[in-house]
């Protein structure tokens, strides 16, 4: 997957253009699944699917265009009603999950109590690896999920999975009109929760926040006292990162905010490189994950403070931790870190899939359920009609936009800064 992301932007596009008789065959499948690309875009092409399969389907125009929700099954309302939709997943028998967060077993467990008839099977997988995963099965023939519940890659997921239609985006009508923006329309897909990766302190050491800007941890202070999570494994953290070097007059300008001057380099190319440089220069301590920093500083009274996801928040009880994030950091606080909600290309049981789906949305009233793993603290729901358990909304976040395509482009030599740091 990460040699993927090394590859430039022009041989992406020549490969997304090779693809596009495979994008409208997964787009117009009527008689297969009726799912449509996440662009809901309205065209007619023949062209090879992923069997070799000659098709010429027209990919139909979104079913709910009027509320941008994206989903263009081509399916009428009374076949993707809840009754309807159950009638067929009995037939079907199960549902196929493969899931980043185990959220989704804790919505399968409710699930298979409200469908009696139904089992869900659920495979946690990293991100990265579903991605391998599904297109050497989906190459070589073989469609077995039906579900999938993923992070972004640095942007990967939406060039290399939904674009090519690999991975479909499906809002039911009724559920889009409650659902916040981005995700109702402008995002690649739904998102039923959304993280974010931050400075965590331990509360029992510091009355209030220690930091209110990033570049606080470059200080004589928090020399070796501040750790990390490693962003060579978790593509989230290198997103946050990455983001700080393509927001690079935002880090400037809070550099001089906090110094009082403006920032001169050191040999690397903006104000986001260089706060990785110093970032290592004052002794960042790079553990596994984000339990393993947290671990580091939240079980004892510790000084030192740590970057780890705002969801492990709601961990603080049976870890042992005294930990609070910080939701207020100059420039920005962080970029979101969504967990998207899609159909699989061909998914063998469609209609469980969508009725899984819309259980872990909440349902139209955002009350199935099936939506209370993923409403926790540190993670939101955007919805409208759902009350979060934050002491902060979503929209009062000072985050960065997410920019996949950005992302995408500049995070190979983002990586590549950051090895030769280490």
């Amino acid at each position: 997957m990460l040699n993927r992301l090394h590859q430039n932007k022009p041989a992406k596009t020549v490969l997304a253009l090779a693809a596009a008789a495979m994008i409208m065959t997964a787009c117009g499948q009527n008689a297969d699944n009726g799912n449509a690309s996440a662009n809901g875009e309205a065209s007619a092409n023949a062209g090879t699917n992923a069997n070799g399969q000659a098709a010429g389907n027209e990919a139909g125009t979104n079913a709910a265009a009027g509320n941008g929700s994206g989903n263009t099954t081509g399916a009428s309302a009374s076949e993707e009603s809840v009754d309807a939709l159950y009638a067929k997943a009995k037939e079907e028998g199960k549902v196929i999950v493969y899931s980043t967060s185990g959220r989704a077993n804790d919505a399968a467990e409710t699930f298979m109590k409200q469908y009696p008839g139904i089992k869900v099977e659920v495979s946690k997988v990293k991100s990265d690896e579903m991605m391998d995963k599904v297109m050497k099965e989906q190459d070589a023939g073989q469609f077995n999920p039906d579900v999938i519940v993923t992070k972004e890659v640095s942007g990967a997921v939406e060039e290399e999975m939904v674009k090519p239609g690999r991975y479909i985006k499906y809002l039911p009508e009724d559920i889009a009109p409650k659902v916040d923006e981005p995700y109702r329309t402008q995002a690649e897909a739904y998102a039923n929760y959304v993280e974010f990766r931050t400075i965590f302190y331990n509360a029992k050491h510091y009355e209030k926040a220690p930091v209110s800007n990033w570049w606080d941890l470059t200080t004589p202070e928090f020399k070796g006292k501040v750790y990390t999570a490693d962003p060579l494994s978790s593509p989230a953290f290198m997103d946050l990162f990455t983001t700080m070097v393509t927001n690079s007059d935002d880090m400037a300008a809070a550099y001089k905010e906090k110094f009082g001057k403006d920032i001169e380099l050191h040999g690397t190319e903006n104000a986001g490189y260089e706060y990785i440089q110093e970032l290592f220069d004052n002794g960042l301590i790079v553990l596994k994950g984000s339990d393993d920093v947290l671990d580091a500083i939240g079980k004892a009274d510790s000084e030192a403070v740590g970057l780890a996801v705002s969801g492990d928040v709601s961990k603080n009880e049976e870890n042992g931790w005294t930990i609070q994030p910080i939701y207020d950091i100059k420039p920005k606080t962080a970029v979101p870190d969504a967990g998207y909600f899609f159909l699989a290309n061909k998914a063998p049981h469609e209609a469980g899939a969508k009725l899984f789906i819309r259980w872990m949305m909440g349902e139209t009233d955002a009350k199935g359920a099936g939506l209370d793993p993923f409403n926790e603290v540190g993670s939101w729901v955007p919805r409208s009609d759902v009350q979060t358990k934050n002491d902060i909304s979503f929209e009062s976040l000072n985050l960065w936009p997410f920019d996949g395509e950005a992302l995408y482009n500049a995070a190979p030599k983002v990586r590549d800064f950051w090895i030769k740091q280490k």
